[in-house]
């Protein structure tokens, strides 16, 4: 009962409750008082409860929220709460399903023309609970930085690596808002960015087109001299790219 107080699910809240207090329902498990029942008591927790998992919404989807303004996102993650409520303890993964959500809920869903602004807000949606993942990654993160010392033929883009192409420079104005800025909703251009974590700091990079596709051959094993010819680039001119960004990485540490 409190934790789908919607009833949205197929689930009945009596078949949880020991057999002696199934026929009295809740007033068996929550007590009247003086002043007020056992379902006005009851109401407290499942506003409170509600109110908790909000908040979580607002901190995993902090710029989507900024960009649709405060009301809009409240009613978005109400109707996502009501039909998705929380099934595990760790409320990390509580927004999984909110991007499929929001574009089940696109107001032209059924028109050929689809407009722009809410492309924009599903993209940037996508990349923040994308971030989400990647802090919370299991990955093996005791590896040796690459460095102007290091041997190209033993690099690699370190675990936590993923690489993103949008229509809109979603990194951007995901970078602007939370450097505390108040980014105005941007125009369609494409962006490409490669984000990543290393002891529990992220980072993100914006990079061209070009360098995109040549990490993305890195990443699904092309080696880098390989990966760079196929894109027409300079061999010599990224050797910057793996020694300041960092993220490329050497060998295991011993």
């Amino acid at each position: 009962m409190l934790l789908d107080p919607f009833q949205r699910t197929e689930l009945d809240a009596n078949q949880f409750l020991p057999e002696e207090l199934r026929e009295s329902g809740l007033e068996g498990v929550v007590r009247n008082s003086s002043r007020i029942g056992a379902k006005e008591h009851f109401a407290i927790y499942q506003r409170s409860y509600i109110a908790r998992l909000r908040h979580c919404m607002s901190q995993q989807f902090s710029a989507l929220e900024y960009a649709l303004g405060e009301d809009l996102f409240r009613s978005f993650a109400d109707m996502y709460l009501a039909e998705h409520p929380s099934t595990h303890y760790n409320l990390a993964n509580l927004g999984d399903s909110f991007v499929s959500f929001m574009n089940s809920q696109r107001p032209d869903a059924d028109s050929e023309t689809k407009e722009d602004w809410i492309d924009f807000m599903l993209e940037l949606a996508a990349f923040e609970h994308a971030i989400g993942e990647i802090f919370e990654m299991k990955a093996d993160e005791d590896f040796v930085r690459a460095n102007e010392h290091s041997s190209v033929s033993e690099l690699s883009l370190v675990p936590t690596a993923r690489l993103f192409r949008f229509n809109f420079p979603i990194s951007w104005f995901y970078t602007q808002f939370k450097l505390g800025k108040e980014p105005e909703l941007p125009h369609e251009q494409a962006c490409f960015c490669i984000v990543f974590r290393h002891n529990y700091k992220m980072a993100i990079y914006d990079l061209s087109e070009a360098v995109f596709h040549f990490l993305a051959s890195v990443k699904h094993g092309m080696n880098l001299e390989e990966a760079s010819e196929l894109q027409g680039l300079n061999y010599d001119e990224l050797l910057p790219l793996w020694i300041s960004n960092k993220f490329f990485k050497v060998e295991k540490a011993q």
